[in-house]
């Protein structure tokens, strides 16, 4: 409802006319469809990128994506520019399509032999949670509100300015620098 607002007033704003129902059915669509394209699209370029940039550096660069699109959702209200929202939900989608790919990948490479079907499924149960926090602070109490949407939506940059933060002082894939760059020393 608030973002079906937005629409509307920013339409009104902008053009001086009122915007139809099926526009705004239609604009609506593509803010809420346009993050599975860009989820496709992540995915199909998480696995060049995990063997370009390696898996650790493939999981750095994915968080500039995301640090991005929360920069873009959150500045579409104040702007008033609903492409802005478009654009971050098409980049938010990209890294989302990325870190699925590349992540379990990372965390399957690094663990050691004994754990490493637990860390992978681990994966699956952070997603999960990662989902089910979304739906916690989306609550209308909390920032699901009509002045805080915006602030919602950006909450996406948190994880990713964490990941930046620690990722660092783990180690690179040993599969990775083995196999993709024939470092043995490194992989060592």
């Amino acid at each position: 409802q608030h973002i079906h607002r937005f629409l509307n007033e920013t339409w009104a704003s902008r053009y001086h006319k009122e915007l139809s129902p099926d526009l705004l059915t239609f604009l609506w669509s593509v803010i809420a469809s346009i993050f599975s394209l860009g989820g496709l699209c992540g995915a199909l370029l998480g696995g060049s990128m995990a063997i370009r940039l390696g898996r650790k550096g493939a999981l750095l660069m994915n968080n500039i994506i995301a640090i991005l699109a929360s920069i873009l959702m959150g500045i579409s209200f104040p702007t008033g520019l609903f492409e802005l929202l478009i654009a971050g939900r098409f980049l938010i989608g990209i890294n989302s399509g990325i870190g699925i790919c590349v992540q379990p990948l990372y965390i399957g490479e690094v663990a050691p032999k004994h754990l490493r079907g637990g860390m992978a499924m681990g994966t699956s149960i952070f997603l999960t949670g990662g989902i089910l926090t979304g739906q916690i602070i989306g609550l209308r109490e909390l920032l699901g509100g009509e002045t805080y949407w915006p602030l919602l939506l950006s909450s996406s940059c948190f994880p990713a300015f964490a990941q930046l933060l620690f990722l660092p002082w783990f180690p690179e894939s040993p599969r990775y620098l083995l196999i993709d760059r024939g470092d043995e020393l490194s992989c060592a």
